[in-house]
């Protein structure tokens, strides 16, 4: 592994590489140069949290970083602080052992789901942080019960819609394994539900399919879309929450969320996001390709452009400042690694 963590720009319109990728030096933050691969990455202003997969059980697994990136390595911070963490402590489990995804709500409350260490005997968690109180721990939610430790290798976490008028975001939303099943947490009554995911998938008939999903989003109008391990797409007619009430409902166990067909994606997906115009970008692991589909009915291949491909890993991507796109890698991206597409 490289002693940093490459991110590179992708212009929105005219698919410009950046004149150089950009990177955060880690190993600053205690990180052993050859153990470790950053996973996931979220933002809060000028703040960047990091989370960090490691080999080596006694290196913190959460850093923070500082946005926007120069083209000099930026310092690197363990947040909130070492005492936090595990540090190769597999018995405490009142500590952080493995973040696996963080984000940022509306209150400025960072959520990290700590899915322990493979083979640690600690469950998966939610910890929260209230990063406008000196990234003061605020909550420590055992997810234990709801996620099984032996699939959070698969476990992809996104947290729902904003409601209208302002109102915060309410769940957190969770898919794993082969599971035909969206599981949320009600971050306002700590409660948690499941709604199992089904759709007619073929024209003229009235049978509905269980979906296996991989990959999850929210569209502009709060309604999911969402991904299945043969590439298909699909997506809700409504919102996922409504005046902040939940679709899923708690009492809801043999109950169908009926998704409808938009249609096939390139592969099978990573990291979808949408933008402010309703665009569609998502990567596929297989390939090293993010693709952009701006069509988001009767998808077919010539719908899902390539805007990239490198032979680099990619972990992410993401928008930064002024709608841009960037892609977070585990090495440094470079001019050579771009592809421009029939040029």
């Amino acid at each position: 592994m490289m002693t940093t963590q490459g991110v590179l720009r992708l212009g929105l319109l005219n698919i410009l590489l950046a004149l150089a990728s950009d990177a955060w030096l880690l190993a600053q933050s205690g990180l052993n140069e050859s153990s470790y691969h950053v996973r996931h990455l979220s933002m809060h202003f000028s703040r960047v949290f990091l989370s960090v997969n490691v080999e080596n059980n006694g290196s913190p697994t959460l850093i923070e970083a500082q946005w926007p990136v120069s083209y000099f390595p930026m310092p690197t911070v363990v947040f909130p602080h070492r005492d936090v963490h595990a540090n190769g402590d597999q018995k405490d489990c009142s500590l952080v052992q493995q973040a696996h995804w963080s984000q940022v709500d509306g209150l400025s409350r960072l959520w990290v789901m700590d899915v322990g260490f493979p083979g640690g005997k600690c469950p998966p968690r939610l910890f929260v942080f209230d990063l406008m109180r000196n990234n003061a721990e605020l909550l420590r939610i055992d997810c234990g019960r709801h996620i099984p430790k032996e699939e959070t290798h698969t476990l992809v976490v996104q947290m729902g819609p904003k409601g209208s008028d302002c109102e915060q975001e309410r769940h957190i939303y969770f898919i794993f394994g082969q599971l035909s099943e969206l599981v949320a947490y009600d971050i306002l009554e700590q409660t948690w539900s499941l709604r199992s995911l089904a759709s007619s998938k073929y024209e003229m008939m009235n049978q509905t399919f269980p979906i296996t999903p991989v990959d999850f989003t929210f569209g502009l109008q709060g309604e999911l879309i969402l991904a299945d391990q043969d590439g298909a797409l699909y997506s809700t007619v409504d919102r996922m929450e409504i005046n902040g009430k939940s679709e899923l409902k708690s009492n809801s166990l043999n109950n169908d969320l009926e998704l409808t067909p938009l249609g096939n994606l390139l592969g099978t997906s990573r990291s979808m996001i949408m933008d402010s115009f309703g665009t569609l970008y998502y990567v596929i692991p297989k390939f090293g390709a993010v693709v952009r589909c701006t069509k988001l009915s009767n998808i077919t291949a010539e719908s899902n452009e390539i805007i990239y491909l490198t032979s680099k890993n990619i972990q992410q991507i993401f928008f930064a400042s002024n709608e841009a796109l960037w892609v977070l890698s585990d090495r440094v991206l470079k001019a050579q690694d771009m592809c421009f597409p029939n040029l």
